[in-house]
Formats: C-alpha cells, structure tokens, sequence
C-alpha cells in the first residue's frame, strides 16, 4: 500500500511543478489605493453667465476579490475585480442663481485578467514565497464626470435661463445609473509579492493600467493592493 501511495505522490509531483505546488489555487479579499490625481476642471459653457465647475480629487480607495490558479506549468492565471471610489464638488451657475455645491462620487468597477509568471525565493520564518511578474487585460464601468451637455439635457435644454435648484438631484440620479456609465478595456502590467504561511495568502501588488476613459485626463494610471486569503 505505501509503495502505491509513493507512486501517486511521484506522479502528482511530476505534473505539477513545485513551486506551483505551495499553491495551487488560492482565493481572496484585496483593499487598494489608486495612484493618480485629477484636476479641476471648467467646461466652455459658451457664455459669460454660466458656469460649470467639476473640483479636483486625489487617487480612489478600491476594494474588491481575487482568485487564482497555478496548476498550469510554466504560467499562473488569476482574475480579480475591485470598485474604486472618491468623491470631488461640482458647481453650476447660470443667469439664475448658483447651485449649492454638490459634493458628489465617482467610482468605477474593474475587472482584471492576468497571466502571471512566479519565481520561488527562500525567506526565513515563511513557508513559501514568491515573485510574480505579468500582464493582461481589464475591463471596467466608470461614472462619467459632469458636462456641458449632460447638464443640459438634465436642465431641460436651457442652460442659461433654468432653475439649478433641481440640477442637484437629476444630476445625482443621472450618475448613479449604471446605464449612463463609461464603458472601456485597456491592458496592465503588475509585480507582486506573495508569501504562504500555513493555509493563509498574502500578496502585495503593484499594477500599471493603460486604458482610457476610466481617470479624467490620463490614458494610464497606477495602483498597489494588499490581498488576503487562502491558499490550497
């Protein structure tokens, strides 16, 4: 019966390469910042009475999930997803009066697909670690920030001469539907570091996203997250 036993370790242990081996699949949380800032900006309004202000914001709190598989040779394949958020003011006047400032969100959810490639390194006291290094895809949904014509079609199409007072609330709901959200793809790259103690994962990550229409301003951006979960 051992010798059986010795055989069907042989065989798993030659499918599977060892550094792979600590971990074959793993699952988990992950929080983040994002790493980018954005200016304030002043759409052309097209008239000296009316004026739209969208205020400035620094990076996005993310918080999300991931999963992972390391059972193919050569290549580990993962995909996590996370929802990032921050929030800047908006400010509209027209022949009118002033709106109160709206403090108001933005947000974008994500989804990235990356294949991987990890190195074993030997650290005392931690039963496994690992460098990765990879790439992939990603695809995300993100609230568009506040324009001339949005405010205008929630004004009813006269910008000059409507009540603001309503603009608050239309412009709020016209933000919070997702059928109004930006839709793009891009391509990142990504380093990590991941350590196994036991059962418990832990991974520090540092990825650069390369996509548009997700930050205002900017074609890429950059992000570190901590991830915690289990791994089997």
């Amino acid at each position: 019966m051992k010798q059986y036993k010795a055989v069907i370790i042989g065989i798993i242990l030659t499918i599977v390469p060892f550094n792979s081996a600590f971990a074959i699949a793993g699952f988990g949380l992950q929080v983040g910042q994002g790493m980018f800032s954005v200016d304030a900006s002043y759409p052309e309004t097209g008239s000296e009475y009316i004026t739209l202000t969208n205020g400035a914001f620094d990076g996005a709190f993310n918080l999300g999930g991931y999963l992972y598989l390391d059972i193919i040779p050569f290549i580990d394949l993962e995909v996590d997803f996370n929802a990032s958020v921050n929030t800047y003011d908006i400010d509209f006047q027209n022949a009118f009066g002033d709106m109160p400032t709206i403090p108001f969100g933005w947000a974008s959810t994500n989804v990235y697909y990356t294949a991987r490639k990890g190195f074993g390194i030997s650290i005392p006291f931690l039963a496994a670690a690992k460098l990765h290094a990879g790439g992939g895809i990603n695809t995300h949904l993100t609230t568009p920030i506040a324009d001339v014509d949005m405010v205008t079609e929630l004004l009813g199409g006269d910008l000059l001469n409507a009540d603001p007072s309503s603009l608050e609330q239309n412009l709020e709901d016209y933000l919070t539907n997702k059928d109004n959200y930006v839709e793009s793809t891009g391509i990142h790259v990504q380093a990590a570091f991941q350590f196994k103690l036991l059962m418990i994962d832990t991974f520090l990550v540092y990825r650069y996203t390369i996509a548009d229409d997700i930050v205002p301003g900017s074609s890429g951006f950059g992000s570190v997250n901590v991830r915690l979960g289990m791994g089997f």
